[in-house]
């Protein structure tokens, strides 16, 4: 692999070759864009620097060097902090913010059924995407976790309905929308004799929906689909006993109502304008709903446009658009999911480099439902995360688990004393007293970077001069500049 000597400029072997520096750690270490696809969390207590000073590095490191990115907020300033990177960078024009009092807009279910490529449109890959991001509405509440025996035969039944739902709007109107959806379901007939009333079909949106999809052209397809449809709308879904049909019902409304009201039906049941793709174009998309002002809302919105990001990253053919792109989380914790451990393991070959920053360990393991499973998939995810930033903290955890994962190394200790020996001075007064000297050495393999380390690092500011010190690890490595696993660095708050 191509590697800078100490004071040699970088001379690019290719368009985003995965031996570009992006930054030196050091007069004879970069971090490469190999390095950058392979993952960077970053740790420190609240007011290390960790944000202006790793932070802030590592961002304009990505934007000089062309990279596409997805940044979600937790910080109601974090909007005008990549809005001053991106004109440092001179990347002002790139920057694309996504919120309330901005025109952009998203449907992502519509997204999925209209996007380019051979996966496009598949009834239970849209079902998938709904299913998936309707989860991110309970968490925190405790439901859907235990306990039912038959909670799989309502699982199934809802997604019958889905797949019902969705190919009707599609064979019907060929777009897909939340309100849509939420309005079929609720003039669908209730009974076998509501179904054959000339009132109820006169009113229905539902029977509107069947009669469209009826009277269009399809495929042969699409023929079988409608059957299917018609069958179970008509004949199925009202001769359902009114138990179990409204407990179906009332589970899929009450899932997709978050999403049928207010901001979030504004930002993604609308007309899109803006996608995944954007990214990948070169685009840096802020998602400017920070969950310290919009709470739950800004939350479900994150972790919807990182999901669908994701899929649409791995999607990709990344030898026909090899353009680097990142994914960024400050305060991390309240965007973690259980698929980012899968799609970490991939993103590399994706070509996108993820960021996370938070606090300590411990946010990651609450955040995923703590205990040994949420334990499991946060070291799942860190393990993936191959380069580790780590700044002044005073957490035990959090330091133990940097000094663990830096290793122990084989070291001597040197003993030494000395002692006097007490005459008899009733014999011989005149005497000194003898001196006895001991030395020994002892080996022992102890912590190469002690826990208590990482409590003294500068925490930049005024008293440090703007200067935050970090401590690098990146597992596989040997630095030049001190042939460990570890790197102490410093880096500026600002230019």
């Amino acid at each position: 692999m191509w590697r800078r000597k100490s004071g040699q400029p970088f001379q690019q072997p290719g368009p985003w070759h995965l031996s570009e520096a992006l930054l030196a750690l050091s007069a004879d270490d970069d971090l490469t864009l190999a390095d950058a696809f392979e993952g960077t969390v970053v740790f420190g207590a609240t007011g290390s620097g960790k944000s202006s000073g790793s932070g802030r590095t590592f961002a304009l490191a990505f934007l000089r060097a062309g990279f596409g990115g997805l940044v979600l907020t937790a910080k109601p300033d974090e909007r005008a902090v990549w809005e001053t990177y991106c004109r440092e960078a001179g990347r002002s024009d790139d920057l694309c913010v996504f919120g309330p009092d901005r025109p952009l807009r998203f449907n992502f279910i519509d997204h999925e059924l209209k996007r380019p490529g051979l996966g496009a449109g598949l009834t239970e890959n849209i079902v998938n995407l709904l299913s998936t991001v309707l989860e991110v509405a309970e968490r925190g509440t405790g439901s859907g976790q235990g306990g039912r025996e038959d909670e799989g035969y309502w699982r199934r039944a809802m997604r019958q309905l889905m797949r019902n739902l969705v190919d009707l709007l599609v064979l019907a109107r060929g777009s897909l929308s939340i309100p849509d959806l939420y309005r079929l379901i609720v003039s669908a007939p209730t009974s076998l004799e509501e179904a054959r009333s000339p009132e109820w079909k006169a009113e229905s949106f539902c029977y509107a929906c069947l009669q469209e999809a009826d009277e269009r052209e399809k495929t042969e397809r699409q023929r079988k689909d409608y059957e299917i449809v018609a069958d179970y709308l008509m004949l199925e879904y009202p001769a359902l006993s009114e138990k179990t049909r409204s407990v179906i019902v009332s589970t899929f409304t009450s899932m997709i109502d978050v999403l049928n009201r207010g901001i979030l039906r504004d930002l993604f049941c609308g007309e899109t304008n803006v996608g995944p793709e954007a990214v990948e174009a070169g685009k840096v998309l802020v998602i400017d709903l920070p969950v310290k002002e919009f709470a739950e809302v800004g939350v479900f919105a994150q972790v919807l446009w990182k999901y669908v990001f994701q899929r649409s990253i791995e999607r990709r053919d990344a030898a026909a658009n090899p353009r680097p792109v990142f994914f960024w989380a400050d305060e991390a914790q309240n965007f973690v999911t259980s698929y980012d451990m899968q799609f970490q393991t991939t993103a590399r070959s994706s070509r996108v480099a993820t960021v996370l920053l938070s606090q300590n360990l411990s946010n990651f393991y609450a955040a995923l439902g703590g205990g040994e499973r949420g334990k499991a998939q946060a070291d799942s995810l860190l393990a993936n995360l191959n380069t580790k930033v780590f700044h002044a903290n005073g957490d035990p955890v959090t330091n133990e688990w940097a000094a663990t994962l830096i290793g122990r190394t084989r070291q001597f200790l040197v003993n030494g004393g000395n002692s006097y020996q007490t005459p008899d001075f009733t014999t011989f007064p005149w005497m000194r007293s003898f001196p006895s000297v001991n030395a020994g050495i002892s080996e022992t393999f102890e912590f190469e970077v002690q826990p208590s380390a990482f409590t003294a690092l500068r925490r930049g500011g005024f008293a440090s001069g703007g200067e935050v010190d970090g401590i690098v690890f990146q597992g596989g490595r040997r630095f030049l500049a001190n042939g460990r696993s570890w790197l102490r660095r410093t880096f500026l708050q600002r230019g």
